[in-house]
Parts: structure tokens; sequence; C-alpha cells
């Protein structure tokens, strides 16, 4: 509804790239978005919902904000096609570098250094979507418009896994995370369903995560509702 994503667009940004990070009194860094940068090379967590593909995973795969590819290296070792876009370059150049340390061939691989959201379009008929990490750190304004694109690029039935931050996580986890980007809605899971019926999927499952937030796998089973 036009209520519903007008509450997004609503929800503040913390995010200055050149800033320090000050928590309760202490600087953890110079600089916000190098901070970013290197936690996500650091990272190698891997999404619970991700991993049920990690062995038989299906054709044609695209992750969004791949960063250094935790998700779906696995996926494309055992034949999955992976087109990854991530606006770092330096990360895909991580990514590229883990998948010869996996074996993993390269023809299964396609990397993109691009923006998701200034790219037009995502490609079409992939069969799943890996939005890990990476719908919260989408500026407020421009989430449903690539809601619309992650619908548009998914074959019929096609799965969307990911992940949300909301309110109910640590303040001081939330605080920090607000200061590299990441954007944190009001109404935990009933956001996190809204927010995927709202673009045309059908939710499977929502979990709470560990840390906070939600992971979340759905299904494509419509057109995105027209705003």
């Amino acid at each position: 509804s036009n209520q519903f994503w007008d509450n997004v667009e609503k929800t503040k940004s913390c995010y200055e790239p050149d800033a320090p990070i000050i928590i309760n009194g202490k600087k953890l860094t110079d600089n916000a978005e190098n901070f970013r940068n290197e936690m996500f090379r650091a990272c190698s967590l891997v999404d619970r919902f991700a991993r049920e593909f990690f062995e038989n995973p299906p054709k044609h795969v695209l992750d969004l904000g791949s960063g250094i590819g935790a998700n779906t290296r696995p996926m494309a070792k055992h034949g999955a096609h992976v087109t990854a876009i991530d606006s770092s370059r330096e990360l895909l150049e991580t990514f590229s570098s883990k998948c010869v340390e996996d074996s993993c061939p390269n023809e299964n691989v396609r990397l993109l250094c691009r923006d998701i959201t200034i790219l037009e379009s995502y490609g079409e008929n992939f069969d799943l979507v890996v939005a890990v990490d990476i719908l919260p750190y989408i500026a407020p304004k421009d989430l449903q418009s690539t809601m619309k694109k992650i619908h548009m690029c998914l074959a019929a039935k096609g799965i969307l896994i990911g992940t949300t931050f909301t309110t109910n996580q640590h303040p001081i986890l939330r605080t920090c995370m607000e200061k590299m980007g990441g954007h944190f809605y009001e109404g935990g899971r009933e956001f996190t369903e809204q927010l995927l019926t709202e673009s045309g999927f059908s939710v499977e499952k929502i979990e709470e995560r560990e840390e906070g937030g939600f992971c979340f796998k759905a299904i494509k089973v419509s057109p995105e509702k027209e705003s």
C-alpha cells in the first residue's frame, strides 16, 4: 500500500561515509565507509536459508550485494551459474580469489561491479535471488524500486532469500550499524512480511537472527502491487 512505502521512506539515515564512528564515547574508526568495507571483507557468515542450496543449487542464481560471496560460492562450485553484483571492486576481487581457492569453475561465476540502486535491471529468469545483508543498506527511498527489480528478474515461482534490520536489535549494535549505513525499520517480523507481500512474494519462512533482525525465504507469486 502507499502508506507502507510512505512509512519506509520516512526511515532516517545516519550514514556519513567520511565521518568517524563513536560509540559510548569510544572511537571505533575515523572513516565509516572504510570500516564498513573492512567488515564486509572479513564477513564469512553464511545465511541459514542460503546453506539449504549449497549442495543442490538451482541453475541460475543472482547474488545482490554479494561481498566476498560467502553465500553463493558453494552454489557455483556445485554447478550453479552465479551472477554476483556489488558496488565494491575490492570485495569482488576477494570473491574472485576465493573462487580460485575453492576450485570453483570460472565459467560458473559472473562478477559485476555496479550499484544495484542505479541499475535499471538485474537480468531475467533467475531461479534464486540472494539478498543477504544488502536490503538494510539501501536508502529507504530506493527500497521499493529495488524490490520491484528483484521481482522482475526472477522466473515464475523463483525464490528470494534475504535479511532485514528491525528496531528490535541491540541498541549498541544498532547505533554502530546505522553509522555504517544500515536502516532499521519499525514493526519487526510484521515489517518483513509486509515488505515481501507488498512486493509480490509469498512468505515461506521468516526467522529471527541471533544478532537481531530477520532472515526470510519467499516465493514470487504475482506481479508486484501497484503503488
